[in-house]
Formats: structure tokens, C-alpha cells, sequence
């Protein structure tokens, strides 16, 4: 199997730290910020998404509001918002909830280390 720096083979998604998902993930870590509008920052949406790939429960304000309103458990918020974000993409843009913004941030955060603090956007 080829690795890569980026890529370095199948690692167990527990053994993954946000930093691990930050860079494997990128495109992903974009549209779910895109998809939240821009509330989560790069390290919170990869650290939803690394969560998710553990099975664990994220129990972050947005997804517990979600899952209130709803009347649903969180890990069903989740998927729900995981599900959106994918098969939503191709509505990424403008604003509040532009792709390419997102992308810039994430691949910004992956070369200097730094990202915003509160959320991505507003």
C-alpha cells in the first residue's frame, strides 16, 4: 500500500487526532462549516466529523439545539447534518454559506496552524 504524509495508510478513525482530520479531510471539513453557516470553525467541524467516524456523540451547542427543536437524539443530528452537508454541496455558496470561503479557511488553518477562534464567519 502507498502512503503519504497526508495519507499514510488506514489508521483506525481512533487513533486519528482533529489535526489528523483537518488534513485527510479538507473538502469535508469545508462543507460542513459551509452547511453550519459558517458556525463551526475548521478544528470543530473536523472534530465532528472524527467523532462521527468513532461512533461517539458530539455534544456541541448547535447540534444539542438541533437535536431540541427536533426532538431527536444527537447522534441522528449527526448524520442528518453529515448527510446535508454531502449531498447539499452543490448549494455551498453565497453568503454565509460559501464552499469556496470555507476551503480558504481550512487550507489556511492546515498551512500556518492558526484559524478563527469563535466561528468562521460573522
Amino acid at each position: 500500500m502507498l502512503s503519504s504524509p497526508i495519507h499514510p495508510g488506514r489508521i483506525p478513525a481512533a487513533n486519528l487526532s482533529t489535526e489528523d482530520a483537518l488534513r485527510r479531510w479538507p473538502r469535508l471539513t469545508a462543507h460542513l462549516i459551509a452547511e453550519s453557516l459558517g458556525y463551526f470553525t475548521p478544528e470543530g467541524a473536523a472534530n465532528a466529523l472524527l467523532l462521527f467516524k468513532r461512533g461517539q456523540e458530539n455534544w456541541c451547542d448547535w447540534f444539542l439545539h438541533m437535536a431540541s427543536v427536533g426532538r431527536k437524539r444527537i447522534r441522528q443530528v449527526a448524520v442528518e447534518t453529515l448527510r446535508r452537508a454531502i449531498r447539499g454541496r452543490a448549494f455551498h455558496h453565497g453568503y454565509m454559506a460559501s464552499y469556496e470561503l470555507a476551503l480558504k479557511i481550512v487550507r489556511r488553518r492546515n498551512a500556518t496552524g492558526t484559524g478563527p477562534v469563535f466561528a468562521s464567519w460573522f
